[in-house]
């Protein structure tokens, strides 16, 4: 029997409809229907890209709250940070499309380190260990990651998938440093 845990405030159910957090639905809708337009809408992609920084956000400060070593509650709190970051140069780009080459990691190009991708999926719940949260975390950043990157290659040579590659980055490039944390932090401890 499945149990909502009142506790968490990312088991809504709108977003829970297999224990999954990922991708939300509302952006999943959005981003979709843009595809099906003959002018897709820059400013409902840019906004749907707002809400899920700000579902990354509340991820990662939900998670700070559950682990017990301090290193890594400040890397928690620095995705957090991040998210707040990449959702305020989503905001910009609302207000002025010319500063779309603001956004990326300007890392160049990242390494998808795989190390989550073929593991069985974890719910997040009250009991989760960091163990469990940077799993639940980085398989979230790899499923908007390819969600954008999906979206991006149907609309390669366009400015929107442009746009689109350039938010998958950010989302890999994410992924990327809670695998390197997870390889640090848990498979070379044990």
């Amino acid at each position: 029997m499945r149990r909502r845990l009142s506790s968490n405030p990312l088991n809504k159910p709108s977003q829970h409809r297999e224990r999954k957090f990922y991708v939300s639905g509302f952006a999943r809708n959005v981003l979709g229907n843009l595809l099906t337009r003959p002018k897709s809408d820059l400013r409902a992609i840019l906004e749907a890209a707002v809400k899920m920084e700000e579902q990354s956000h509340t991820l990662y400060t939900f998670a700070q709250k559950k682990v017990d070593s301090d290193s890594s509650r400040e890397f928690l709190k620095e995705l957090a940070g991040e998210e707040l970051k990449h959702k305020q140069k989503l905001l910009t780009i609302i207000e002025d499309r010319e500063k779309i080459s603001e956004l990326g990691s300007g890392a160049g190009k990242i390494r998808n380190l795989k190390i989550v991708d073929s593991m069985k999926d974890v719910a997040l719940d009250r009991d989760a260990d960091y163990q469990k949260i940077l799993i639940y975390a980085a398989k979230r950043e790899k499923a908007t990651h390819d969600y954008y990157d999906s979206l991006a290659r149907g609309m390669a040579s366009t400015d929107l998938g442009s746009l689109l590659s350039k938010l998958a980055e950010e989302e890999l490039n994410h992924k990327n440093r809670l695998e390197t944390e997870y390889d640090e932090s848990i498979l070379r401890e044990n």
